[in-house]
């Protein structure tokens, strides 16, 4: 039985990889000169197709349960938990509680997930490294950041992990998470570096049956500068070169190595706020803080968007859901609405957890949480990073305003986006294997890949 090392690195597609230079000359000198590089050293590829929405959490969750996300329940990655107390139990709410029983994204629990792993109940040893819906036991060894956040604002860097010291001993081996460069304006190389050191050391020392390891740095330019950048290529070519050294220990171990995309990324010049629209048809309304800015009010609300890069999930009363769906569909930007359950089911997300309406955005757009008309009216925490009390993902939080000294608020600074399927396989993600790929039509999904996972183990 091989053990397999299964490396998802965000937004990794066929597109990118095909723009790479050949391997002669695309870092200079000769091939003597360099380390055998990943991309060129596998013997087999396919494209993946996604889920939708093609997604962090989604994707991470369909790859290793092997069923789509209205099974799965990790419909996007936020959940709308108002009025959900079954869900309560399963949030984080050490930090912003009433923030995160109204949307909450990027939950860590592994009870909200409503499928079993492929790998329940075979008695693999596990290891599961940056990977969503972990804590505190989808795995025998775990690792995932898990940041302190203290009365005054402030954010320490830390991880969550088992056993529970194993954190403790990387930082002592290979320093602390560089948390500054996983997420916001200063998010860069440093933190895929320091994820895949110690995705090496997990292996070399635990020596689990499967690992899966995430690496986030493709993702930030790509929203950044948009996928036809030409920055993009020297990112391409720096996470290949971070993987060559986990990729040659596990092949000199005589396991199996694979490296996939979980989405691509597709360039956008336009932004959608569908809860502006629905606050201008008084749908959705809202409630002053203690410094008198504006946050939704859930109790009185008819209907609220949950926003997550290329699709939202509505939530409304069912009085409200034909004026909502009436509101949206005008929204410049939309390609459709699911409404019906067969429409849901065509997107593998007909689902109690999905919203009474879903959007998707055209591809050249994606969507914004905003229900504020000016910045007078936004919260303060609407200026900074903080990716649990905005209901909805931010893009923005990528930009530093100068001049405001703040996050910005522009969102056309935004030029890539992900979340949908393009029709082009193309411009989806890419998978590359030491063995046979079992394809269907010359692809591989992302619900087959767990069946296979589990297949090459068992084997």
């Amino acid at each position: 039985m091989p053990k397999v090392c299964f490396i998802l690195v965000a937004g990794l597609s066929r597109s990118l990889v095909s723009r790479l230079p050949s391997p002669d000359s695309r870092f200079g000198g000769s091939i003597a000169d360099r380390s055998p590089i990943p991309f060129d050293g596998f013997a087999h590829s396919a494209p993946l197709r996604p889920v939708i929405p093609a997604v962090t959490c989604t994707m991470q969750a369909t790859l290793a349960t092997g069923v789509l996300p209205e099974r799965h329940g990790i419909i996007s990655n936020g959940l709308f938990t108002f009025n959900h107390p079954e869900l309560h139990p399963l949030l984080d709410t050490d930090s912003f509680p009433e923030f995160r029983k109204q949307i909450s994204f990027w939950e860590q629990s592994n009870g909200l997930l409503q499928a079993p792993r492929f790998w329940s109940g075979s008695g693999l040893r596990t290891a599961m490294l940056f990977w969503q819906q972990s804590i505190p036991d989808a795995a025998d060894i775990i690792l995932t950041p898990k940041p302190e956040h203290t009365p005054d604002g402030k954010t320490i860097s830390a991880c969550w992990s088992r056993p529970a010291d194993l954190y403790a001993r990387l930082v002592k081996d290979i320093g602390p998470f560089p948390l500054h460069n996983y997420w916001g304006p200063m998010a860069s190389l440093p933190s895929s570096e320091w994820i895949l050191r110690s995705a090496l050391e997990v292996w070399l020392n635990f020596k689990p049956d499967i690992q899966f390891v995430y690496v986030p740095h493709l993702d930030y330019n790509l929203q950044r500068l948009g996928p036809d950048h030409p920055q993009i290529l020297t990112d391409v070519a720096q996470v290949d070169r971070l993987l060559t050294p986990i990729v040659q220990s596990v092949r000199a171990d005589g396991g199996v190595c694979i490296i996939a995309g979980d989405y691509a990324m597709s360039a956008v010049s336009s932004n959608l706020a569908p809860n502006q629209s629905l606050r201008r048809a008084d749908l959705l309304r809202t409630r002053p803080d203690a410094n008198g800015k504006l946050l939704i009010d859930f109790e009185t609300s008819e209907a609220i968007a949950m926003v997550d890069h290329q699709i939202a999930h509505v939530y409304c009363r069912p009085r409200s859901v034909d004026a909502a769906f009436e509101v949206l569909r005008g929204l410049d930007g939309i390609d459709r609405i699911a409404r019906t359950s067969g429409e849901k089911g065509a997107l593998g997300l007909n689902s109690p957890r999905s919203g009474d309406l879903i959007l998707l955005s055209a591809g050249n757009a994606f969507f914004i949480h905003d229900w504020w008309f000016s910045d007078d009216e936004k919260p303060v925490w609407q200026f900074s990073v903080d990716i649990h009390r905005k209901p909805g993902y931010d893009p923005r939080e990528l930009f530093f305003d100068p001049v405001h000294k703040c996050i910005s608020q522009n969102a056309a600074l935004v030029k890539g986006s992900h979340g949908l399927m393009n029709a082009d396989r193309t411009y989806w993600p890419i998978l590359f294997s030491d063995v046979p790929i079992p394809l269907v039509e010359g692809v591989i999904t992302a619900e087959n890949c767990a069946a296979w996972l589990r297949t090459l183990l068992m084997a």
